[in-house]
């Protein structure tokens, strides 16, 4: 069964194809009743009772959601797509900076317009790096508060888990910053 955050639910089966397990018998109830129209991106999570959940980005938007390809990878900045921008910030202006929650985490990220888009840009490079964002993953925003959004990265289709470091109790050890141990340590390969 998919249900929708509209309350329409729809009986759907599931198969495999060529080893993918896709939606088959339903499907098209689903995209009729909810006028989707063609490159809608579709956030699908199989629930503990073995339902489906969606969330339907029509215009890269659903809800105080937004959806972004990350294209950006020399300029390392999110860009905020413009009918988000309309929809979400009709009434109010967009702020000055965002704080970025993920893998238990917050970044500061600040706002700028450039060439008529708003983009995050300052903390991006440092957000980038942490949670190792590469060029052409999914990034998914969804508001949290006035000043926060949760972050998910996608990479071909699936959800990226956050990295986590379990702090060690043994007083022996020492956690050295990734940025420290990049800059001070030199790389040796062995060429065969």
């Amino acid at each position: 069964m998919i249900h929708h955050i509209s309350g329409k639910s729809w009986p759907v089966s599931l198969r495999s194809v060529s080893g993918e397990c896709v939606i088959y018998d339903g499907w098209s109830n689903v995209v009729r009743d909810l006028q989707l129209p063609k490159r809608t991106l579709l956030r699908i999570r199989i629930t503990e009772d073995n339902n489906i959940e969606i969330d339907c980005f029509v215009e890269n938007i659903c809800g105080e959601s937004f959806v972004t390809v990350n294209r950006y990878g020399v300029l390392i900045i999110i860009v905020i797509p413009d009918v988000y921008v309309t929809t979400c910030y009709s009434y109010s202006p967009v702020n000055d900076y965002y704080n970025i929650y993920a893998a238990g985490h917050i970044w500061k990220v600040e706002t700028e317009s450039i060439n008529d888009n708003y983009v995050l840009t300052k903390g991006c490079p440092k957000l980038f790096r942490d949670l190792a964002i590469e060029d052409d993953d999914i990034l998914l925003l969804m508001k949290m508060d006035s000043v926060t959004f949760e972050l998910k990265i996608y990479r071909r289709g699936v959800e990226i888990a956050g990295n986590n470091k379990e702090e060690s109790e043994d007083e022996s050890v020492i956690e050295i910053p990734r940025d420290t141990y990049y800059k001070n340590v030199d790389f040796v390969s062995i060429l065969k």
